[in-house]
């Protein structure tokens, strides 16, 4: 027990400031955009909700802090909040190609005859 306790302590956490804040935020995001393998699936999983939410609370956060920021904190914040919207930005344009892509298919496939089908002469 105090193997682990020693290894605890050495191994500290430094204190949150408002940029670890953020970058913890914004690393969240990056993952759900990139996908998290399901441990018991090993399927990919995207939660573009969940990043949605993560931009609308940055926002938030860029609201409330206006004027009260450093410049490194106010320009780290603006940064990342860009890079996390333009990356929910491809990531949606991607999921509704696809699903427009697969629609095709599905209706090419649906005008396609099928043998049993007369064709007029």
């Amino acid at each position: 027990m105090e193997e682990n306790t020693a290894q605890a302590e050495s191994q500290e956490i430094p204190p949150v400031d408002f940029i670890s804040y953020l970058a913890n935020l914004v690393e969240t995001g990056r993952l759900y955009l990139e996908g998290i393998p399901n441990p018991e699936t090993d399927e990919v999983v995207t939660n573009l909700p969940l990043v949605k939410h993560i931009i609308d609370t940055i926002e938030m956060l860029e609201q409330k802090t206006q004027g009260n920021l450093t410049a490194p904190e106010a320009n780290f914040l603006s940064n990342t909040l860009y890079e996390l919207r333009m990356g929910y930005v491809r990531a949606v344009n991607r999921y509704e190609t696809a699903a427009q892509e697969e629609k095709s298919t599905e209706d090419i496939e649906e005008e396609t005859p099928t043998e049993n089908t007369e064709v007029p002469s």
